[in-house]
């Protein structure tokens, strides 16, 4: 009997900032809609995250939004839940701003306007092909 394996190739195809912020989930939330002109949601089920070698899974916070003009899905998604971590490699970033279908948005200009806020220690963009755990953001 012949077997078939099946290889996925997933779609990378987002941009990525990392947020220092020890500010609460929700006061960022506000924070960005305020300087940004969002409007970040708190979506009704959090990302439930089981890494491969833990036996527990943790549940991280998600905020998201969807512009209508440049059809860009804004997902502000919390980085640290417990012990555990979505991107392990990136332990100073408390908070991940995910940009999917951005093709109207300079992430370095939002980079500099995040850094701006108060709340926020510092903010820097993420090359996401380099990560090693890049499939955690894959929901």
């Amino acid at each position: 009997m012949t077997r078939f394996q099946l290889e996925v190739e997933y779609d990378y195809d987002f941009d990525l900032i990392g947020i220092s912020c020890h500010a609460p989930d929700y006061r960022l939330c506000w924070a960005l809609n305020q300087n940004l002109a969002l409007k970040l949601g708190k979506k009704e089920n959090d990302l439930d995250n089981k890494p491969k070698k833990q036996t527990e899974s943790s549940v991280h916070s998600l905020y998201e939004y969807y512009h209508d003009e440049d059809h860009i899905i804004y997902q502000l998604l919390e980085n640290k839940s417990g012990n555990s971590m979505i991107i392990p490699e990136h332990k100073q970033a408390d908070y991940l701003l995910i940009l999917r279908n951005n093709y109207a948005v300079e992430t370095d200009e939002l980079v500099n306007r995040i850094k701006m806020i108060e709340m926020v220690l510092t903010a820097y963009k993420i090359e996401v092909k380099s990560l090693k755990s890049k499939e955690n953001l894959i929901f």
